[in-house]
This record gives structure tokens, C-alpha cells and sequence, in this order.
């Protein structure tokens, strides 16, 4: 269990104008429970606070309706709980970055996990919508590469082939259909529950935060997470104490990669482990 303690601070116009009290938050991977104790609030007329956890997408904060505290005045002592069950969707739970409080929409107030400023006035409210599913993308991405005309011409293009060029440890592997795609560090929320801890690996972090991505491959009835990385052996036994011994090398046409998301000077490449989807 994770435990950190958080300013609650009220907001206006973007701007934290004051301290109003603290949150203290015990995070773990079935349930988080958020201990709110504030003082001073003051609220005029409507004394209930809409309690919301939220997440950001693309710059803008998504609340998630928990309920209602009533009869706030002037200070709150609340216990909020939620589980996955509670964000929505489940794979949203490892996104969560903080708590709303808001009064009748005119007095808002935020703690934040990573204690950073938020544009809380700017919240909207979550709504129910597909959820993108990893091995439907894969499979599009796939059916896509098939179709591509330099290959249908009979030239060599190195995107999901049987002559794709994927090699482990330097050595060509031409025998297997191979599938990949970038995804984000949030999307390990979409893997089995088990594996949702490596959003917290610190060799996983280490790469994605030097390379901004990670790579999902499926490699027949497996799959694959892959951290972006430079081949070296002291490398590899560090890869190896944190759980990712294999060392997948892709050919650059596989992936469209940025410049920020890859090293073209050094043997650049993706250390991966097993994982359930």
C-alpha cells in the first residue's frame, strides 16, 4: 500500500488562492480511501460539496462523480472510498491524480497527487464511451500492413511480414508473424489486473520517460511489453533484475517512431517480458 499525505487548496481562475486543509490518501491496487479534512471554507447558502475523483486527458481534468458531502460549515472531515469499480471504467484506476470538491459550481476546491496546479474550473464530466480495445488495434495495424502496395509489389517493408525485420539479441527472426504498437504507460491499464504494477517498474519508467512510449507486441498466442532502450550487457542485467530479459530489435519501418522516441546512433531497441492480457 501506497500512503502520501496533500494540501487541499481552493482554487479561482486557475490559480490556487489558499490553503484550506489536507488530504491524507492510502492507494493500493483493489481500493483507495482518501481521509478529507478541511477548515474554513466558509460556504455561503449551499453547504454540500460534490465530491470527485478525476484524471487528465490531453491537458483537461475529467471528473468522476463519488457523491455528496452535506452540511459543510464551515469544516469537512470526510472518508471517500472508491475502487476500480468506481472510476468509470476499471482501467481508469491507475490514472486517478487527485480529488474535486465542488459547491453548487461557483467554490471549487483540489488536492492533487502530484501536488501540481490544475485547471479544475475547466473540469468535464466523465461520460460512458467504448473502450479502445489493444488486440482490435493490433489487428487493424496488421491488416493494414498487409495491404500495403510496395508489399503487394513484392518488395520488402518490414511491417508485420513474415520477412519482418524483428531480431532478438542481434539475431534475425524471419520465421514468425510478429505485431506491434506504441502505446502510453496508462494503457498497462488495460492488461490483467496482475500486471498493472509495472506502471511503476523502475526500469520500465526509466525508458519511458527517456523514449515517451512503450511497445506492445504479439508475437502468436503471446504477448509482449517492451521498454525502449540501448543494447548494452550491463544493460541487459539490470533489464533482467527488473523483470525484462529479452531484447527485441524492429526494424524502423515496423513503428513510426519521432526522433525523441528513438536512438539512431546507438543499438536502440525494445527490452521485453510476458505479460496477460
Amino acid at each position: 500500500m501506497k500512503q502520501f499525505i496533500r494540501y487541499l487548496y481552493e482554487y479561482q481562475d486557475g490559480r490556487r488562492i489558499r490553503n484550506v486543509g489536507f488530504v491524507k490518501v492510502e492507494q493500493a491496487d483493489v481500493s483507495t480511501v482518501v481521509h478529507i479534512h478541511g477548515k474554513g471554507l466558509h460556504l455561503a447558502g449551499d453547504r454540500k460539496l460534490k465530491v470527485y475523483i478525476f484524471y487528465m486527458e490531453e491537458g483537461q481534468c475529467i471528473g468522476i462523480w463519488q457523491g455528496d458531502i452535506e452540511n459543510v460549515n464551515p469544516a469537512v472531515n470526510y472518508r471517500l472510498t472508491f475502487t476500480p469499480e468506481d472510476t468509470g471504467r476499471v482501467c481508469l484506476y491507475p490514472r486517478i491524480e487527485g480529488i474535486i470538491l465542488e459547491n453548487g459550481g461557483c467554490r471549487r476546491f483540489a488536492a492533487v497527487w502530484d501536488d501540481m496546479p490544475v485547471a479544475v474550473e475547466k473540469m468535464r464530466l466523465w461520460k460512458d464511451e467504448p473502450e479502445p480495445d489493444l488486440a482490435e488495434l493490433l489487428q487493424q495495424n496488421a491488416a493494414g500492413a498487409q495491404e500495403d502496395p510496395a508489399e503487394k509489389a513484392g518488395e520488402e517493408t518490414g511491417i508485420f511480414t513474415d520477412g519482418q525485420k524483428i531480431s532478438d539479441a542481434g539475431q534475425q527472426d524471419k520465421d514468425r508473424n510478429i505485431c506491434c504498437m506504441k502505446i502510453r504507460r496508462r494503457d498497462i491499464a488495460q492488461l490483467k489486473r496482475c500486471e498493472w504494477r509495472l506502471a511503476n517498474n523502475s526500469f520500465l519508467l526509466h525508458g519511458y520517460y527517456s523514449y515517451h512510449h512503450l511497445l506492445l507486441v504479439q508475437e502468436e498466442d503471446q504477448w509482449l511489453l517492451g521498454v525502449p532502450g540501448i543494447y548494452h550487457p550491463r544493460e541487459a542485467q539490470a533489464a533482467e533484475a527488473f523483470g525484462f530479459p529479452r531484447f527485441l530489435r524492429i526494424d524502423e519501418q515496423a513503428v513510426e517512431l519521432s526522433e525523441d522516441e528513438q536512438n539512431r546512433d546507438d543499438d536502440f531497441g525494445y527490452w521485453c517480458r510476458p505479460v496477460r492480457r
